[in-house]
């Protein structure tokens, strides 16, 4: 267990950029777009651990709102192993607002057709966008998947509001809400 911490450690040290390249800013996107620099610093294993560390590790970065570095890992992740649908859901909500971000999230519904929250930010774009029938479908899915999900309570609520609203044709505070919104 102790030699398993110290080798995290020392990975996590590693694709940080602490051994190497120490003048690299993260000031911009990595290049070509489904690789960065993390990568060139770690030693690709042939099974999915590298994909499923690279996810991991974006997790971290997305909660520090550290979109860069996230986004970097993520698109490693999917490109080491493309069934890794939280790596895309998490590339879909870094670019929530365009058309790109759309395509990751609903890449992560085609990995996972079951995964609920894809299907709320689906909606939640389509509904930014206008594009009504499209929202109101990608929120009955996303209800039909998350209803006994005590997680997703408040988020079942938003869309339910969001639903009502678009079915009834009146913009009430949710659509408000939603078409305002800066994610």
């Amino acid at each position: 267990m102790y030699i398993k911490a110290l080798v995290l450690i020392f990975l996590v040290f590693l694709t940080s950029g602490c051994f190497h390249r120490r003048h690299h800013t993260w000031s911009k996107e990595p290049a070509p777009p489904y690789q960065s620099e993390m990568s060139q610093n770690f030693k690709i294993s042939k099974d999915n651990d590298s994909a499923s560390f690279y996810q991991a590790m974006g997790m971290e970065y997305f909660k520090q709102s550290n979109s860069v570095k996230a986004k970097a890992c993520f698109n490693d992740a999917v490109r080491l192993d493309a069934k890794l649908y939280w790596a895309w859901f998490y590339l879909g909500l870094i670019e929530i607002e365009s058309p790109v971000g759309y395509e990751y999230l609903k890449k992560s519904s085609q990995v996972k057709p079951d995964f609920a929250l894809s299907y709320y930010w689906m909606g939640y774009y389509q509904t930014r966008m206008h594009q009504n029938k499209k929202a109101i479908r990608l929120f009955k899915k996303y209800l039909k998947l998350a209803k006994n999900q005590p997680t997703e309570r408040n988020r079942v609520r938003s869309a339910n509001q969001a639903l009502e609203e678009l079915l009834s044709g009146t913009e009430g505070e949710a659509l408000k809400e939603i078409r305002k919104s800066n994610y």
